[in-house]
């Protein structure tokens, strides 16, 4: 062999080595298995249970009604309710905000008196009619605020307590030399004021006495004496 040849043969081989090797294609890929999550197949069970649920309860009560009382005419508030001042209707079952009163219960609202004003066709509630209009006939009822200084702490005032609201003097002035001014009343109910720490409690009085509590109220000068509880 030549020495031209040699040559030759040492730049092919020279070439070839500094070419870059490719790599060998990579394998087939090894199949995996899917993983099964038990908290989404319980949940796809829960929903099919629900759906199952919910076609029984609206075949059941599809079509279902049931009898309610409904105001006949015009009844004005304060009259007493008569079984001609009602009739009867029905209402489809199902989920209501409606506390309509049932049917059978009309024995129960006769002799009652209306509370508000009913108009026709008006569904018969049981906030519609009381055993008895307040304030009654010769009577009145006056709102007075009362911080908690002007009232028992250790009791809860209550519908039906006899108390009396009594007049006190100034603040930081001499205690009466001469029985306080009082009136007695009957708490009607009593609620939390909206401002500040006050309490404001309805009391009934009679109308003649109506003017005077109320002026006196509106001072801020009276407190309440509980007299007996649940005896108004």
């Amino acid at each position: 062999m030549s020495s031209g040849t040699k040559v030759a043969n040492q730049d092919q081989h020279a070439r070839s080595a500094s070419k870059p090797q490719r790599p060998a294609p990579p394998g087939p890929l090894k199949p995996t298995r899917a993983r099964r999550r038990p908290a989404l197949i319980a949940l796809g069970l829960a929903l099919v249970a629900l759906s199952v649920l919910a076609s029984v309860y609206l075949t059941s009560t599809l079509g279902q009604t049931y009898q309610v009382l409904a105001v006949k005419g015009e009844i004005t508030r304060g009259t007493v309710i008569a079984a001609t001042d009602l009739a009867t209707v029905e209402l489809p079952t199902g989920p209501t905000q409606l506390k309509p009163v049932p049917a059978d219960q009309l024995d129960q609202m006769v002799g009652k008196t209306a509370a508000a004003d009913l108009n026709a066709g008006q569904l018969l509630t049981p906030t519609s009619v009381v055993d008895e209009l307040q304030p009654a006939a010769g009577q009145s009822i006056v709102g007075i605020a009362l911080a908690p200084n002007q009232m028992p702490a250790s009791y809860e005032l209550r519908a039906g307590d006899a108390v009396r609201v009594v007049e006190t003097p100034a603040s930081g002035g001499e205690p009466p030399v001469e029985v306080p001014f009082a009136i007695a009343a009957t708490v009607i109910g009593s609620k939390q004021s909206e401002l500040g720490d006050q309490m404001v409690v309805d009391v009934e009085v009679a109308s003649a006495n109506a003017a005077g509590l109320a002026a006196r109220a509106a001072t801020g000068r009276v407190a309440i004496v509980i007299d007996a509880v649940g005896a108004g």
